[in-house]
């Protein structure tokens, strides 16, 4: 088993993670170097299986099954020794993996989440944005590339602020670009909520991104009932949810 963190070594694990139809940006960004993040594989001149890890809890596994004590030993002391928070988001391609890490993450009281899946629709965008812009007229958009605190881009990413008098009240950003997509991230302040600014933002962002040939994607947990209803008034459609094991220290203490 090794740890690789050189980009030229992340790039013959590609095959490896291709069976993956979902979250796209999240671990390639990490393997086109654009984010920072590590991979665990077995073999560097024909890997078989890798786990990916990122700097925001979420971890992918791919190729063939791994071993149980392998796998426990990457994920619950390897990786979850690396992170001040202790928690662990695991995902996986397909349905082979479930009992192999149902097996490990049952007996330490791990749970099964599903993460809201959406797939970008260009038409429905198009239908949306001209009708949002009318509300332009108390607020100005500027993008800018920039690297943003806590984020964790090895490179300057796409980010759209919208101002109400010069004041940035909404942000919304690309912080992971790879294989061609970006992950959508808005934030808004809780004074200027529910006026429709995180939805011009973000369609503002988009638009940045379409033109320069990028797909945007967008994923939520359940429970962000805001985040899901964004997602579809700027043109995104509702997908299969797609299932990960999670494990969280603080659930048990």
């Amino acid at each position: 088993m090794a740890q690789v963190s050189d980009v030229p070594e992340f790039k013959k694990l590609n095959n490896l993670f291709a069976e993956y139809k979902n979250n796209i940006p999240i671990f390639q960004s990490v393997l086109d170097g654009n984010y920072e993040g590590f991979v665990y594989f077995d073999c560097e001149a024909e890997p078989t299986w890798a786990v990916l890890q990122t700097l925001i809890c979420f971890h992918f596994v791919a190729g063939k099954l791994i071993n149980k004590e392998i796998l426990e030993e990457i994920l619950f002391n390897r990786i979850l020794s690396m992170q001040d928070e202790k928690q662990l988001i695991v995902f996986s391609p397909s349905d082979k993996w479930q009992p192999s890490l149902e097996s490990i993450f049952k007996p330490r009281k791990g749970f099964v989440v599903p993460r809201k899946i959406f797939i970008f629709s260009f038409e429905r965008y198009k239908a949306i944005k001209n009708q949002y812009y009318k509300m332009l007229e108390n607020a100005e958009i500027i993008i800018t590339k920039e690297r943003i605190d806590g984020h964790f881009c090895k490179k300057d990413e796409w980010v759209s602020k919208l101002l109400i008098k010069g004041e940035c009240v909404s942000t919304c950003s690309a912080p992971m670009v790879g294989g061609g997509c970006a992950e959508i991230d808005v934030k808004t302040h809780p004074d200027f909520r529910g006026r429709g600014y995180a939805t011009l933002t973000t369609l503002a962002l988009i638009q940045k991104l379409v033109k320069n040939s990028l797909t945007p994607c967008w994923s939520a947990w359940p429970h962000n009932e805001a985040s899901l209803s964004l997602a579809e008034k700027v043109g995104f459609i509702l997908e299969p949810d797609v299932n990960a094991w999670v494990w969280d220290e603080n659930e048990y203490n």
